[in-house]
């Protein structure tokens, strides 16, 4: 199938969930599965070509005098989002199908979900950095519309708003620094900047174009200091908030690392900037997420540190790091996707997502339990799991990585990060399903039909499969790594497998393990002292210069709009010269 087609299909296909709405649940749902699964199908005809080594391509000719042309291309990096995106989002439609309830307006939803998932296959796909923005801009508004979804909740809307404004504003950032590359190279398609390395380390502009690109990166993958707007779009229905920050949204920021790795990479400048940010989102992420009480936050502050994770492996510059960057891309896509759809089932089962209100539901909800337990374990790094392999390659390349001229900072930091996400794995597996059966829950809790359970399941049979057969995931993550490789370094020759020998990366993975177990029976004093401990809280600060910032333009603007037409010809006139 043509590459125009599977990118316009979400686009048209969001016509239809609205015309069907009346209609009926059954087929506003059938018509968005359908249009997804039709590009979902249309991707993998592609599949022999990319499995060849081979880079398909579509082009149109816009306006190339600008450098602007409608030019895509799909290549192992383009395919695995791409297959991430399309077939995760046939797992969330069902699911939503089951999820929202009869009041909500399913035609209206699905068509902000399809409008969603053709930005998100417009930005994996673009060949040209000019249509790219377009889409990345995409991404902000129809993610704006999908967080604030549920408009009678307050904090849907400031939710939505919040990450609208930071990821809009790094996406400006971003314009910044792609328009740079284009000028370097004297192109504006990603296929010739990425032949251009040298030249575009060279220039001078060079660190210009690096951190504004990266503050578009960060911003939109919560990134330190730009992370807190992730846990408020949790008002969010929850199968948005499984769809967004398991392979899509936030992952755009992360694809975008990859994709300009080859002419980015290998540089003090990027291994400073990307690793330090990295390390110190992982940590920052895992501390607050163990002493969240909301099921959602907790998985959100998770996916924040995790994020965090997969970018000191981008930023270490090394064949071996973004090899496994891509690798732990796939598995945090299956789990956390699976952990968020769990807490949503126990969420519309027990009519909360307090962990305080909620322990004994494995006797309650023995299938949920199952499957939030292994998905919550292979984020713990558990043996046999698919988060354990990933995790164990990150420890081994953090063990060679040295940042300001201290060999332990990063291995020591990496390690710190692990335990405490151990730590609040284990107490989301503790304290929501382990323990007696109470009689106070807000609702009497039951596993539900398999219309809310089988989506997760399926991304739980993978965690299992690729833990226990790591193997089978190897060669397509190698040819992934060979696209994001670009040809710099050679692709590492390191096989997956569960045992490695006694290696200090197992060393670090027991300490990080036990550290966990240790900080779960040692909650309570943690939380105590959590409590006492001042801090800053980053969505008052982020208001607070939101007010300060119209405060201030009301200072400027509202003297010189006085309604004298002289005085605005003045205005536009100066602006103008």
């Amino acid at each position: 199938m043509s590459l125009f087609i599977i990118v316009a299909l979400p686009f048209l296909g969001a016509l239809l969930p609205g015309i069907m709405n009346s209609a009926g649940r059954a087929a506003c749902a059938g018509v968005t599965f359908t249009v997804s699964l039709a590009a979902f199908i249309g991707l993998l005809t592609n599949l022999p070509s990319v499995l060849a080594g081979e880079v398909v391509m579509a082009r149109v000719d816009w306006m190339p005098l600008l450098g602007l042309n409608f030019t895509l291309m799909l290549d192992g990096l383009g395919f695995f989002f791409a297959l991430l995106i399309l077939g995760i989002g046939l797992l969330i439609i069902a699911y939503a199908r089951n999820y929202l309830s009869r009041e909500d307006n399913m035609g209206q939803f699905f068509t902000y979900l399809l409008l969603f998932q053709g930005a998100m296959v417009g930005i994996v796909l673009s060949d040209n950095i000019l249509l790219l923005l377009i889409f990345w801009e995409l991404t902000s508004l129809s993610s704006f519309l999908l967080i604030g979804y549920w408009k009678h909740l307050p904090e849907g809307r400031q939710g939505a708003r919040m990450a609208l404004t930071v990821t809009g504003m790094g996406g400006l950032a971003m314009i910044g620094g792609m328009l740079i590359l284009g000028q370097i190279v004297g192109s504006y398609d990603l296929s010739v900047i990425l032949q251009n390395r040298d030249l575009i380390q060279a220039d001078p502009l060079y660190v210009p174009a690096l951190i504004l690109i990266l503050l578009g990166c960060f911003t939109k993958s919560a990134q330190f200091p730009f992370h807190f707007w992730l846990p408020h779009a949790m008002a969010a229905p929850t199968p948005v908030s499984a769809y967004l920050h398991s392979a899509t949204m936030v992952k755009a920021g992360i694809f975008l690392m990859a994709r300009m790795w080859p002419v980015l990479s290998g540089t003090p400048e990027w291994f400073v900037i990307v690793t330090t940010a990295g390390l110190v989102t992982m940590v920052l992420g895992a501390v607050i997420a163990l002493f969240k009480h909301d099921l959602k936050a907790l998985l959100a502050f998770s996916t924040v540190s995790h994020l965090g994770l997969i970018t000191i492996l981008l930023g270490t510059g090394t064949a071996f790091g973004a090899m496994a960057a891509m690798f732990h891309i796939l598995n945090h896509a299956t789990f956390k996707a699976a952990l968020f759809m769990s807490a949503g089932i126990i969420d519309h089962e027990a009519h909360t997502r307090d962990i305080r209100l909620l322990g004994g539901l494995r006797k309650l909800m023995p299938v949920t339990f199952v499957i939030a337990t292994v998905a919550a374990l292979s984020m713990a790094g558990i043996p046999l799991l698919n988060g354990f392999l990933s995790k164990e390659m990150m420890l081994e390349e953090a063990g060679h990585t040295v940042l300001f001229n201290i060999p332990w900072l990063v291995p020591a930091l990496a390690t710190f990060g692990s335990l405490f996400s151990a730590a609040y794995c284990f107490r989301l597996i503790g304290h929501t399903f382990l323990g007696p059966v109470r009689h106070d829950y807000p609702a009497q809790p039951h596993d539900p039909g398999a219309g809310l359970w089988l989506p997760p399941a399926i991304l739980v049979v993978m965690v299992v499969v690729i833990g226990v057969a790591p193997f089978l995931a190897e060669p397509f993550i190698k040819l992934v790594t060979a696209s994001v490789l670009g040809g710099v370094v050679e692709v590492p020759t390191a096989h997956f497998k569960i045992w490695h020998g006694l290696v200090p990366a197992l060393f670090l993975s027991i300490v990080a393990v036990l550290g966990g177990l240790a900080m779960l029976f040692l909650f309570k004093p943690a939380l105590r002292l959590w409590d006492a401990a001042p801090r800053p809280e980053a969505k008052a600060i982020f208001e607070a210069i939101i007010e300060a910032a119209a405060k201030l333009a009301q200072k400027i603007i509202l003297p010189l709009h006085n309604g004298a037409f002289s005085r605005y010809a003045a205005i536009g006139a100066v602006a103008i010269i």
